[in-house]
């Protein structure tokens, strides 16, 4: 009969591979130095040199455990892992569990040492006829080395390394584990290679670890295991897809039932034990456990929480370092979360604005003392795709999961109004705010000295002209007012109060860099784009008598072993204003809620509350911040995706937008969430300001009389008033000489009072005994709703 080829080679393959593994074999016995070796004949010094030889030392290290996040009342937020596993030490796993395992896998590991000689050499003379290593003669140390091996693997050629199962490749892995498992067990214990291998090793469905196996499968722990579950996880080790109960119960009931015979043959139970549990189902009670923010009940907090942990140098040098510790260090992040806060503020943002609307709700709930963030909402669906579903944090700044920032319209004028009090303008200063006012952009200063500018700033009012102090044109939100205030204190303050309570813009610049707010004229009206967290961090200073606690999601954070990482309980505030100071913002914010725009945001049962408006041009963006000593909130309502189109072109919930202003829109939103989410705590009240904060500091008006109107006002300037021109009267005066002011020379007025100039036009007063005198009329007519707004569009 002819001899076919392929025979031919096949037979030349297996007696080149059976030369190859003998030298190792040889090796392996001995290098085991034990009887058997002696007694089979078999001696290779050089071989036992070379096993000798082989690398020994295998560090475990800590095993990679899944992190856990809980709101402020310990109950569970979300889950990270990179393997689903919950350490567990040997005394937390039930008996019968540790039972089960040793009969399937290593029915005499505690009586013999790291390697089952006979066992082995079955095995070897198997895998050479096969010609790969099938399998076969591991010990339960061996095999907890190998997955060690394979848990260190860092890249897929490492991987493919520490699995190679076939040829020479394969047989020196196995030699390399044998050697490792003889040092294993000098160095430790059989219980504790048990403990590490129960807790290495995968039971399928993302479950590493006897522990996370319990939960998965039955919703139990390791500790509470009844003897079928604990045959049917034992089952489940050598090859948790072959038989995984979730996709092919049958396999998995058949492999459970080979345990429990295993079990009973080698008197670990009764054969009667036995006979009963394999009459008995799977009892499969799954609880899978989620991975990330998806899916957790306030998804775009626990967002937030993910990108501060990755700011915390105290997990790691770089930002992956930090969150592939959240995935693998076993951490507990105890987090800020108000459960009622955020149930609050959820439903009060879903209750206005659907996921699906085009217009975005946003909010963010602030804790003034310590900066804790208790609550942050969005109308749309946290996640990665759908409709109604986003994965952009709408609430906080780009570089933490946001996007560009809204624009804040009038809320921007508490900074503006914080810089006035602190630079000594009482609460009574009053200005002439005409409709319509024309403001050269080079008479404002900036940090960086007086804006370099031909042109001219022309904002004006939705709520008339008429002469206001700084109170009643807070509660009014009169922009024309704000734009001269503005001048008088310069932009540089406003803006360094802003930042220093953590106002900076949203977006990023080009190179991925945070952006300091702009400093431009409109900067009052709201020109700079930033988040309602920011917002919501801000005003919680003022309510804190202007110290500033960072807003923080965190307020521990502990490893696996109970070892504090981050503590946050002692919170770091930085004094912004004085007391004082804050103290006459809230008095003005408040005034504004009972008696101005916000009034209709005037919370249940009286309770103090401070606050502003803001509306954006065409309303493209609506705000309300406003805040007791408890809390602060921001609600923002904008379009955010690009189409600029006013807010009432939209529907909310099906229905037209018919008003939309902060007053309207986002106000209501924030009274809703305030009311829940305070209900029951107590009616704390603001200190009240300083009288000498209402005055202000005085300062006598110079004579300017008889000066021309630009050294009249410079004069003014450097007498801290501010000063423009009121109207023409006869006077025997030059046409364009002051004639008189009000207030009067030698009056004692608030520092920083607007002060009115008469000029002379020329005529003789002998022309005109009555002495009539005439104001420029408004030159634009009003042409929006009821929030303040200027000709660019900002409230």
């Amino acid at each position: 009969m002819a001899i076919r080829p392929s025979a031919v080679v096949a037979t030349v393959r297996r007696i080149l591979l059976v030369a190859g593994v003998a030298a190792l074999c040889g090796v392996l016995l001995a290098g085991l130095a034990l009887p058997v070796v002696a007694g089979l004949g078999l001696t290779a010094r050089e071989g036992a040199d070379t096993f000798a030889e082989m690398p020994a030392d295998l560090e475990p290290g800590p095993m990679a455990q899944r992190s856990t996040m809980v709101d402020a009342d310990g109950q569970p937020l979300a889950t990270f892992y990179d393997e689903n596993r919950v350490y567990v030490p040997l005394d937390q796993i039930a008996p019968v569990m540790q039972d089960a395992i040793l009969a399937i896998e290593d029915d005499r590991f505690y009586e013999r040492g790291p390697i089952d000689i006979q066992g082995t050499l079955r095995a070897f003379l198997r895998n050479v006829e096969a010609g790969e290593t099938q399998g076969g003669g591991s010990t339960l140390t061996q095999q907890y080395v190998k997955l060690v091996r394979v848990s260190q693997a860092t890249t897929p050629e490492e991987v493919a390394e520490v699995q190679a199962s076939s040829g020479t490749e394969g047989y020196k892995r196995k030699l390399e584990e044998l050697r490792m498992a003889v040092e294993m067990e000098q160095e430790l214990s059989k219980d504790e290679i048990l403990e590490r291998y129960l807790n290495i090793a995968y039971f399928g469905s993302s479950a590493y670890g006897i522990e996370a196996a319990a939960r998965t499968y039955f919703n139990t722990t390791a500790a509470e295991l009844t003897l079928p579950q604990a045959a049917m996880l034992a089952g489940l080790v050598q090859q948790p897809i072959r038989y995984d109960p979730t996709n092919d119960p049958e396999a998995a009931l058949g492999r459970r039932n080979v345990v429990l015979n295993r079990m009973a043959a080698t008197d670990r139970i009764t054969e009667a034990e036995a006979a009963e549990a394999r009459q008995l189902d799977l009892g499969l009670n799954l609880a899978p456990t989620a991975n990330g923010c998806v899916g957790a009940w306030a998804g775009y907090f626990c967002d937030y929480v993910k990108a501060e942990i990755a700011t915390l140098e105290e997990l790691g040098e770089t930002p992956e370092e930090r969150l592939t510790m959240l995935e693998t260090g076993g951490l507990r992040v105890e987090t800020t979360l108000s459960r009622s806060a955020q149930e609050a503020a959820q439903n009060a943002v879903s209750d206005a604005v659907a996921p699906t609307d085009e217009p975005i709700g946003s909010l963010a709930t602030v804790q003034p003392n310590n900066g804790y963030i208790r609550a942050m909402a969005n109308s749309r669906t946290y996640g990665v795709e759908g409709d109604g579903v986003s994965s952009i944090n709408y609430a906080v700044d780009e570089n933490m999961g946001g996007g560009n920032g809204i624009q804040s319209g009038s809320t921007f004028k508490a900074f503006v109004l914080a810089a006035a009090i602190n630079q000594g303008i009482g609460l009574n200063h009053a200005l002439n705010a005409p409709q319509q006012i024309r403001l050269p952009v080079d008479s404002f200063t900036t940090c960086d000295g007086r804006i370099r500018s031909s042109e001219t700033w022309s904002p004006q009012n939705s709520t008339g002209a008429g002469r206001y102090t700084l109170l009643t044109a807070t509660e009014d939100s009169v922009n024309t007012y704000f734009a001269q205030l503005e001048r008088e204190t310069g932009l540089c303050e406003p803006a360094t109060i802003a930042q220093g309570a953590g106002v900076m813009r949203a977006d990023l610049d080009p190179d991925g860099n945070v952006q300091p707010l702009r400093q431009v004229p409109s900067f009052v009206l709201g020109a700079n784009e930033v988040s309602p967290l920011a917002m919501a961090g801000a005003y919680a200073m003022f309510a804190n008598r202007g110290a500033f606690c960072p807003p923080t999601s965190i307020v521990r954070i502990t490893d696996a072993a109970g070892n504090v990482l981050v503590d946050h309980t002692q919170p770091t505030c930085e004094q912004v204003l004085p007391p004082e100071v804050a103290d006459g913002v809230n008095a003005v914010l408040q005034s504004v809620v009972d008696n101005g725009t916000g009034s209709r945001m005037q919370l249940e049962g009286g309770r103090p509350a401070a606050g502003k408006t803001g509306t954006t041009n065409d309303s493209i963006a609506v705000w309300f911040v406003g805040y007791t000593p408890q809390l602060a909130t921001a609600v923002a309502v904008a379009d955010v995706d690009g189409t600029q189109e006013d807010l009432e072109s939209h529907s909310l919930h099906g229905d037209r937008i018919n008003d939309a202003c902060g007053s309207c829109l986002a106000g209501p939103i924030w009274k809703d969430m305030m009311d829940a989410a305070l209900e029951g705590a107590p009616e704390d009240g603001f200190t009240a300001p300083d009288p000498s904060t209402i005055r202000g500091v005085s300062a006598t008006v110079p004579d300017v009389r008889g000066m021309d109107a630009d050294a009249a006002i410079a004069a003014l300037g450097e007498a801290g008033f501010s000063a423009s021109i009121a109207g023409e009267v006869n006077s025997d005066l030059s046409a364009g000489l002051v004639v008189r002011t009000d207030p009067e020379a030698g009056a004692e007025v608030a520092s920083g009072t607007g002060v009115g100039l008469y000029i002379s036009n020329g005529q003789p007063e002998e022309d005109d005994p009555t002495d009539d005198f005439t104001i420029a009329p408004p030159t634009i007519e009003p042409t929006f709703g009821p929030d303040d707004e200027d000709e660019d569009g900002w409230r």
